[in-house]
């Protein structure tokens, strides 16, 4: 975030004259005081060394390895996370947050600022277990010291002219505080403070710095190893099928043009823009950033990066500030992807929205002049993303693809749950797996805009494993096969309830399955799941892991029902 936001000031104000243009430096300079942020918010909840638990010195470590990009272990841990402690306490809550008070283009973050440095201390506070009294009155402390900032910036009239007549003295002070803070923050374990450091101390500035957030990581693949990756990633997601064939269509295509090319023969250059329409979860931005991957691996952009951003991203607060921010964010994706989500919130049904028209336009230009090094993906609600494209010319001519992303049904939900449980060496006996399977079967036949897909999937995940985690607690040993079995009473499928749940496993059910070696599809009992079954096609034996539910018609009178006589399945798609 305090990355992000130093290239949104370097966007907003590289037009003063006499300015620094150093993007980068800027970019740095808020890496400093994020630094210093994270060690005051550790120190607030923390304030003394013999005050800390042993998880909030293992926060400690992680927080440190962050900061330091190592980890620090034993008796070093101890000394370090004594250190960081002595040594915030020269920081000022002022400083740290200051930029998202008195900068015009990001006093529109301040609430997810002060969000987010309160989520980390409620972690911090909750790791053990325990809130104890004056875990609140630190808490509470630091809310007041964080709203005082923001009542001390707050002027009696402002102004974008009072804004650009202050900015020269805000970005100068912010080199100046990151030069101080870099002194106090940037140490290297190898360079560990001594425990008996005062308060005040400033500790030897690093030999190693941390890498600026800036610089680009040099690939060592091969454009023909990247391409293969990025396949690779793409045939492991789940489902997405037509995605899938439309990817390696519009890959085959380019690799031909690139081949023609090469030859001298005449090439055509579609639009690569797209428009991403589906409901959350259902996996845009991950196959975005394997688009991106692709389009770098082929050699059609330069880096093949992936920017992400949304409405907040481009459009500024105050008249005149939209423009340079949005380009500022186009700078940020050349040679790669920008990925915007939710875009349609950029263009309003009564035309009244000038900021969000003035990003839309700054975009078409950008987007057309140079269409060689910039693509952009707009990603959003399937009937608000049609209306977006269609009420703006420039948008339906320039955006060449529309990706359309499916809601995962039951299967696919439930494959994504496994994937997720064996990465973690969970295994799901077959009533665990019927409970899921039943589960996302009412949540998806009931589903509305709002489904989570592959995001209720990872919820259920982690519900269940925290009600694994209590019925473990009760118990006196605890072996390997208890720690890694989902059983059926630790599933919990969000949004429905344990009771709920329950009946619905009560009653019968089939699902059909596909032989892993022929395909063929048979309808078994639900109870067969993760069980051995053999094909009668190919007479081969395979596991019948998951299936698509069936819900069956009733039986014709005076007979029996069967694939023979005309009766079909209901399938849950």
């Amino acid at each position: 975030m305090y990355v992000e936001s130093g290239q949104r000031v370097r966007g907003s104000y590289a037009w003063l004259d006499g300015e620094n243009a150093d993007a980068a430096a800027i970019a740095q300079q808020m890496d400093d005081l994020h630094q210093g942020l994270l060690m005051k918010v550790f120190a607030a909840v923390v304030p003394t060394a013999d005050s800390r638990t042993i998880e909030q010195r293992q926060l400690g470590r992680v927080l440190l390895e962050h900061l330091w990009g190592k980890s620090v272990m034993g008796h070093q841990l101890h000394e370090a996370v004594d250190w960081l402690i002595s040594a915030s306490a020269d920081f000022q809550w002022r400083d740290l947050v200051r930029p998202f008070a008195e900068l015009a283009p990001l006093r529109d973050r301040w609430g997810e600022l002060e969000t987010l440095v309160m989520r980390m201390a409620n972690l911090l506070v909750a790791v053990d277990g325990e809130t104890s009294d004056s875990d609140n009155v630190n808490l509470a402390a630091m809310r007041a010291q964080m709203k005082e900032v923001v009542g001390e910036a707050e002027p009696e009239e402002r102004n974008s002219q009072a804004d650009t007549d202050n900015a020269r003295d805000a970005l100068q002070w912010l080199r100046e505080e990151a030069a101080r803070l870099r002194e106090g923050a940037s140490v290297t374990a190898a360079e560990k403070p001594t425990p008996t450091a005062g308060p005040g101390s400033s500790p030897p500035k690093s030999v190693v710095q941390p890498p600026s957030k800036s610089a680009e990581p040099v690939d060592e693949r091969t454009p023909e190893q990247r391409l293969a990756e990025a396949r690779a990633k793409l045939d492991q997601l789940i489902g997405l099928d037509a995605i899938k064939d439309q990817i390696q269509t519009l890959t085959n295509f380019l690799k031909m043009e690139s081949q023609r090319e090469k030859e001298g023969l005449p090439m055509t250059r579609p639009s690569l823009h797209m428009a991403f329409v589906g409901n959350p979860g259902t996996g845009k931005t991950t196959v975005a950033r394997i688009i991106a991957d692709i389009y770098g691996a082929l050699g059609i952009l330069g880096k093949g990066h992936l920017v992400e951003t949304d409405r907040s991203g481009l459009v500024a607060e105050y008249a005149g500030q939209t423009g340079p921010k949005t380009n500022a964010k186009i700078d940020e994706a050349l040679d790669g992807v920008l990925f915007i989500d939710e875009a349609y919130t950029l263009i309003d049904e009564n035309g009244q929205d000038q900021y969000g028209r003035e990003a839309v336009q700054t975009l078409l230009k950008r987007m057309e002049d140079q269409r060689d090094r910039l693509v952009v993906i707009l990603a959003g609600y399937p009937v608000e993303m049609r209306k977006m494209i269609r009420s703006n010319p420039g948008l339906s001519s320039r955006v060449g693809t529309t990706m359309h992303f499916d809601d995962y049904p039951p299967e696919a939900l439930c494959r994504i749950f496994e994937l997720i449980a064996k990465k973690s060496k969970y295994t799901l006996p077959t009533e665990s797996r019927r409970r899921l399977l039943r589960g996302f079967t009412y949540l998806y036949i009931a589903r509305d805009r709002h489904f989570g897909n592959g995001r209720t999937a990872r919820n259920s995940f982690e519900r269940s494993v925290r009600r694994l985690a209590n019925r473990l607690a009760a118990l006196t040993e605890v072996d390997r096969k208890l720690l890694t079995t989902l059983e059926p009473d630790d599933i919990e499928v969000a949004d429905v309830t344990q009771e709920h749940l329950a009946a619905l496993v009560a009653e019968p059910g089939n699902v059909r399955v596909h032989c892993k070696h022929c395909d063929q599809p048979v309808v078994i009992d639900d109870k067969q799941l993760a069980t051995e079954i053999k094909c009668e096609a190919c007479k081969e034996m395979y596991e019948a892991d998951w299936g698509e539910p069936v819900l069956e018609l009733p039986k014709p009178a005076g007979g029996t029902a069967n694939e023979g006589d005309g009766a079909k399945d209901v399938i849950v798609k």
